[in-house]
C-alpha cells in the first residue's frame, strides 16, 4: 500500500478505463490524462483512515471532483436515502438517473437527486456530451455501412475515381475510430 494516494493514479486510470467515474466522459473527449484526478469517494477530511485505501479512490475529471469535493451526507440524510451513487458497486445511470433525449437527467431516486445536486451531473456541458454520445451511437453503424459500400465500389473503380473513393473511405474510418475512442464504444 502506498502512503501517497496520488501514486495510485496510473492504476485507477486503467481500472476506470480512462473515464470519469461520475460523468463518464473519457480522456479522449476531455483532452488527456491531465484533465483527471484521484478522488476520495468518502472524503479524506471525514474519513482519514481511508485516505490511501484503493477501494475508496476513484478516477474522475477535475470538474466532477471540484463539485463533489469534501461533500458527504449527514446521518439524517443517509437515513432518508440521500447519498452518492457509488459507480463501483452500482450503475448510477441505470438505477438512480435516467438520461433524457435532450441530454438532461431525470433523478429516479433520492440517491439520484443527491448525486446530481452535489456533483452537478446535469450541467450544460454534460448534457451536450450526452447528446453527442447518443449521436455517435447512431452514426457509427451508419458510417460503417457507408464505408462498406465504398469498399465494394472501390473494386470496380480506377484512376481518379478510385483515389477519391479511397480518401472518402479513409475519412469515414477516421471518424468511426475517433467516435469509438471519445465515447468508449467497442
Amino acid at each position: 500500500m502506498y502512503s501517497d494516494y496520488q501514486r495510485y493514479k496510473r492504476f485507477l486510470r486503467k481500472d476506470f478505463l480512462a473515464t470519469c467515474a461520475y460523468c463518464e466522459r473519457t480522456e479522449e473527449y476531455l483532452g488527456g490524462e491531465e484533465a483527471f484526478e484521484v478522488e476520495h469517494f468518502k472524503p479524506k477530511g471525514k474519513f482519514p483512515g481511508l485516505i490511501c485505501m484503493y477501494d475508496n479512490l476513484y478516477y474522475v475529471c477535475r470538474k466532477c471532483n471540484a463539485h463533489k469535493w469534501e461533500t458527504w451526507p449527514s446521518d439524517e440524510q443517509l437515513a432518508w436515502g440521500e447519498r452518492f451513487a457509488d459507480p463501483c458497486s452500482e450503475d448510477p445511470y441505470a438505477q438512480h438517473l435516467k438520461e433524457l433525449q435532450d441530454g438532461s437527467l431525470e433523478a429516479l431516486t433520492s440517491c439520484g437527486i443527491y448525486s446530481n445536486r452535489h456533483i452537478r451531473l446535469d450541467r450544460h456541458e454534460l448534457q451536450r456530451w450526452r447528446r453527442l454520445r447518443a449521436e455517435a451511437r447512431t452514426d457509427i453503424p451508419r458510417l460503417t455501412d457507408v464505408a462498406q459500400m465504398l469498399e465494394r465500389l472501390l473494386v470496380g473503380s480506377d484512376g481518379q475515381e478510385w483515389q477519391e473513393l479511397q480518401e472518402r473511405l479513409a475519412a469515414i474510418r477516421r471518424r468511426i475510430e475517433e467516435s469509438k475512442l471519445r465515447f468508449r464504444f467497442s
